[in-house]
């Protein structure tokens, strides 16, 4: 990799397929690649970075999450504390399958927590929110978002005219527990074990409490991706902005120009972490941090070819860990961590 400092680096037999990062502890899924001995399963795992142990949290059902025609495997994956959840997708040319998995922490036992199903021609991809593969109705699950003791989950219903019937916001424990209903529950994207920031179909933001109660609604000029973290409120717009607000107050303090395609924000200790192509390019391959008080852009890495592409960032008080796979499905991924301490202000 490029770019400076040297991050700490860890690599995966095969593609990365999710990303979650909460403190010291790093959760990651693997894909499945036949012939290859020490992956012969899609699996996901827990990297301490204070310890340097690696653990395996998933089972058998995980296992099998990347042999469905249509399925996107592990599409999701959340980690608070000693606690990860996953989401597994499975699907064939007219269903798909959600499944909501869950393990701990020193002994990992993989859990099935909730299942949704629903029918209908797959045309397009599954995404969380309320826009999905047109034709598709029934139940769904999604829109994982976790940070110290706090994991979260939408669950919604459609129609076959793609329409939302019904929604849910519930936390994840030894069972679902609903703490907010409707639509303009869906689609949560980030949480600082505090607030819950849920990006809405018509673009705003709703902040929510850890008990589901709405606190205040941020409207930006548009929005892409959003990330709560403590007094901030970032809003990743789709004219290549970084919208900085004060999450208690809703009020917009900055606003400041990324990279052109910039994707996959998150924020912590006032900075803001994101990805983006180099310029004039297509791949995502650039590492970006950007100071929520000055807007100062400054480039963490960039991936040595072009064939290599970032496929996630998460940033920490304890710093910035980032995926990259190779444009190959079947070859290697990487880990490459960079303490907070090192990164560029």
């Amino acid at each position: 990799m490029g770019g400076s400092p040297r991050p700490l680096a860890k690599t995966t037999p095969t593609r990365i397929e999710a990303l979650a990062m909460d403190g010291t502890r790093v959760a990651y899924d693997v894909s499945a690649r036949y012939g290859v001995p020490k992956q012969r399963c899609n699996t996901v795992y827990v990297w301490n970075l204070a310890t340097g142990v690696t653990t395996a949290m998933s089972g058998k059902r995980t296992c099998d999450a990347d042999t469905s025609s249509t399925g996107a495997g592990v599409r999701e994956l959340a980690v608070a504390g000693t606690r990860a959840a996953w989401i597994v997708n499975v699907g064939g040319n007219s269903e798909s399958d959600d499944y909501l998995y869950t393990s701990s922490l020193p002994k990992p036992k993989e859990r099935k927590l909730a299942s949704a199903n629903r029918t209908g021609e797959v045309t397009g991809g599954l995404t969380c929110g309320a826009t999905h593969a047109a034709g598709l109705h029934g139940a769904w699950i999604g829109c994982l978002v976790a940070s110290g003791r706090f994991l979260a989950i939408n669950r919604w219903s459609t129609d076959e005219d793609d329409r939302v019937t019904s929604a849910r916001l519930q936390t994840i424990g030894t069972r679902l527990r609903t703490i907010a209903s409707g639509a303009d529950a869906m689609d949560a994207v980030s949480t600082d074990g505090k607030q819950v920031a849920v990006l809405r179909a018509d673009g705003s933001v709703g902040l929510y409490s850890m008990a589901g109660k709405l606190l205040r609604v941020v409207t930006p000029s548009t929005a892409k991706e959003a990330a709560v973290r403590e007094d901030y409120l970032v809003v990743l717009t789709k004219t290549n902005t970084l919208e900085v607000f004060n999450s208690h107050s809703g009020k917009r303090l900055h606003s400041w120009r990324v990279a052109n395609g910039a994707r996959y924000v998150d924020i912590s200790s006032k900075l803001a972490a994101y990805a983006a192509p180099r310029t004039g390019g297509s791949y995502v391959r650039v590492v970006h941090v950007v100071s929520l008080s000055s807007g100062k852009d400054r480039v963490l890495a960039t991936t040595l070819t072009r064939w290599r592409q970032v496929v996630e960032v998460q940033l920490e008080p304890t710093g910035l860990v980032y995926a990259v796979n190779r444009t190959r499905p079947s070859e290697a991924g990487y880990l490459l961590y960079t303490p907070m301490s090192r990164l560029p202000r």
